[in-house]
């Protein structure tokens, strides 16, 4: 005779013991890379931002509590007043359109990395990012190319600020330390470079 819950039983051991059961995110395989980008890009811009201001102190300097790097608002103000305005006219005002342009980007990036996303039938080809903040419901919608291009942005942004004089900056640290393969062009060169093939969406 047979017995619902001794079926079961077998199918959820065989389940649980050969086959990871996990939840998917509902995102297409283009979102869930342009996210990571985006994440990927903020945390080495907060990287830069903070490395920058640290080296503006001598190994002897008592540091302030804005570098225990636990608010990034703060270290960001701190290197406005101890990189940015030490620069000369052209690379300062480079400098400070790029804190600018982070002041802008900010609401986005809270929204890509704090939020669930919903998606709906009738819209495929867009995404809701939604969470609650300060006791209120915010919801930001995105396509994937707008998510390309704050990725873009970002990378953007991380250039200019550690080149705001532009290719001559960055010429003359290729030629002080003496030439650099990044992690793209190592792959290519020793053929380990995998195709993603992602899809439109």
């Amino acid at each position: 005779m047979w017995r619902p819950m001794e079926s079961y039983r077998t199918w959820a051991a065989v389940v649980t013991t050969e086959v990871p059961v996990t939840l998917s995110t509902e995102l297409a395989d283009r979102e869930i890379f342009l996210i990571g980008s985006i994440v990927s890009q903020w945390g080495f811009l907060e990287g830069d931002i903070f490395e920058q201001t640290l080296l503006t102190f001598k190994a002897s300097d008592t540091l302030p509590i804005t570098m225990n790097n636990v608010q990034f608002s703060a270290v960001l103000k701190l290197w406005v007043e101890r990189v940015v305005e030490k620069q000369d006219d052209a690379r300062r005002a480079v400098l400070q359109a790029q804190y600018d342009e982070i002041a802008r980007l900010s609401d986005f990036r809270q929204a890509v990395v704090h939020s669930r996303w919903n998606w709906r039938p009738d819209a495929p080809d867009e995404i809701t990012a939604v969470r609650i903040h300060k006791r209120k419901v915010k919801s930001v919608k995105f396509s994937a190319d707008e998510l390309a291009d704050f990725s873009m942005r970002l990378g953007q942004v991380r250039y200019r600020i550690r080149y705001p004089g532009g290719l001559e900056d960055h010429a003359a640290e290729f030629a002080a330390g003496g030439g650099y393969i990044s992690r793209h062009a190592y792959e290519l060169l020793s053929g380990r470079v995998q195709c993603l093939n992602l899809p439109a969406n």
